[in-house]
C-alpha cells in the first residue's frame, strides 16, 4: 500500500486543469496503478454538489468522477494548495454514483428483445 499512497499523493500535488489533468484523468491513472499493484479498483462517475452557492444560494452541480480502492473512496481532485482556496474534496457530495469501470457496450444477443414492431436489431444482419 506504501508504493500506492505515495503514486496517490503525487498525482494529488500535480495541479488541477480542467483540460489536460481534470478529475477524469488523475482518477484513471489511479485506477490503473492500484490494478497494477493487485487492488480491487474502480473508476466511479456520479453527479457531484459542491459545496460554495456562487449564482444567489445554488451550489454547483455538475458530472465528477473518483476512485473506489478496496471499497475506500480516494478523491483527489484538486491539488492541497487549491483545495485550501476553494473546497475540500471530501466535502463534495456525490449522488447517483454509477461504476464507470464495468459499463460496456451491449450485445444485443445479451440484452431485452425488440419490441414487436421492429424486425430485429438494425445492425444486426
Amino acid at each position: 500500500m506504501d508504493e500506492l499512497q505515495r503514486f496517490i499523493e503525487e498525482v494529488h500535488n500535480k495541479p488541477f486543469n480542467l483540460a489536460s489533468n481534470n478529475c477524469v484523468h488523475k482518477h484513471v491513472r489511479i485506477v490503473n496503478k492500484a490494478r497494477e499493484l493487485g487492488h480491487d479498483a474502480s473508476l466511479m462517475g456520479c453527479i457531484s454538489v459542491i459545496p460554495i452557492t456562487p449564482a444567489g444560494g445554488m451550489p454547483l452541480i455538475g458530472p465528477h468522477f473518483y476512485a473506489k480502492i478496496d471499497g475506500k473512496t480516494v478523491d483527489v481532485s484538486m491539488e492541497p494548495e487549491l483545495e485550501k482556496v476553494t473546497w475540500e474534496n471530501e466535502d463534495i457530495v456525490r449522488l447517483f454514483p454509477i461504476n464507470v469501470s464495468k459499463l460496456r457496450p451491449m450485445n444485443p444477443e445479451e440484452g431485452p428483445p425488440l419490441p414487436a414492431a421492429l424486425p430485429k436489431w438494425p445492425w444486426k444482419k
